[in-house]
């Protein structure tokens, strides 16, 4: 094995993840590795295997919370875009009566400008995941989701129990 000619040069904890990212995927060629494959790179790193452990228990963790994140974010996107539609065919509707019966627009502006506010407002919590409303939001959702769950068990063993107990 080549030795590398130390120099005093340093790497922050970015550009070390990265230059292992680098050397990993040659290493690799792209095919994935195991578990245990995983745990001896981090061996010969001189990691331990508590600490390995943690880590991985501790990405999986991440993995799902991004994953919620996700699913989240196409139920904020489709909510958003339903809300739009209902928004753009009802201020059609009623621009197009008021426009019909007075010959211009009066009364009709003002669900259109309010309800529009209403509309831009939600686009903006939609989409700025940064935003303190989202995280307050993404949270009430996962524990909708979690209730949701936790009742779809709860009335799946009932089910059971309950076609077990007529037989």
């Amino acid at each position: 094995m080549e030795v590398i000619e130390e120099h005093m040069e340093t790497y922050s904890e970015e550009q070390v993840d990265q230059i292992l990212r680098y050397a990993l995927a040659k290493r690799t060629n792209g095919q994935s590795l195991t578990k245990q494959q995983v745990y001896e790179i981090a061996s010969d790193m001189g990691i331990s295997e508590a600490d390995f452990l943690a880590s991985v228990q501790e990405w999986q963790s991440t993995q799902v919370v991004r994953q919620e994140y996700g699913e989240f974010d196409k139920y904020k996107k489709k909510s958003f875009q339903s809300n739009l539609l209902k928004y753009a065919i009802v201020n059609s509707f009623l621009v197009a009566l008021n426009f019909f019966t007075s010959g211009k627009i009066g009364w009709a502006i003002y669900p259109l400008l309010f309800w529009g506010l209403a509309v831009a407002l939600d686009a903006w919590v939609t989409y700025q995941t940064e935003s303190e409303e989202y995280q307050k939001q993404f949270q009430k959702w996962q524990q909708k989701q979690k209730r949701d769950r936790l009742t779809a068990q709860i009335t799946g063993k009932l089910t059971n129990s309950l076609e077990e107990w007529l037989k």
